[in-house]
């Protein structure tokens, strides 16, 4: 047993390394010889597998692998019996690989961006650099996540009639690309 140990810490630790240190997506070709090719393309991504099919991924089959291995042979250094060491390596490689594997797609593959949306506007005040009113547009300029924007704006459906130059100004909605302001109350 002390075999199946060592092999599961070098192999799964050695795809753990390489997953830390090798970065980037990871090409998977498969060319099978029989009376028949097959070439395929697999783009992992780290995003893919919803629910209960995610608790069979490589990042998770690697991490088990490393860490039941590892736990398996550091507990033959001390007097436990085989038993216990199986249950005890098999326990640990489980909770870390699922638990890194949750960890790894909840944090590390988070996008952060700092481009402005529509979504991230609404709400914000701006200033009138173009005049408009009810049925023609004109431009302002708002601040989001740090970044100054001018905006082609219109009047929101129900607002006021004109928005001069200065005039201080809320928006309600982006759409198009277009701002849909109220002056604010």
């Amino acid at each position: 047993m002390d075999t199946v140990y060592l092999v599961s810490a070098l192999v799964g630790g050695f795809f753990v390394l390489l997953s830390m240190f090798g970065g980037g997506d990871a090409d998977v070709e498969i060319d099978a010889e029989a009376d028949f090719d097959i070439d395929a393309d697999v783009d992992v991504d780290p995003g893919a597998g919803p629910g209960f099919i995610d608790l069979f991924s490589l990042r998770t089959l690697f991490l088990f692998m490393a860490f039941f291995g590892l736990c398996g042979v550091l507990l033959a250094l001390t007097d436990v019996g085989e038993l216990v060491r199986a249950v005890m390596s098999f326990a640990t490689g489980a909770v870390i690989g699922l638990g890194g594997n949750w960890v790894v797609k909840r944090v590390a593959f988070q996008h952060i961006s700092s481009t402005v949306t529509g979504m991230d506007l609404k709400g914000r005040s701006g200033h009138v650099i173009i005049p408009f009113g009810r049925d023609d547009r004109g431009k302002i300029v708002v601040t989001g996540k740090g970044q100054r924007r001018h905006l082609v704006a219109c009047a929101f459906e129900e607002a006021e009639a004109s928005f001069e130059p200065g005039d201080e100004v809320v928006i309600v909605r982006v759409d198009g690309g277009v701002a849909e302001v109220v002056k604010p109350s």
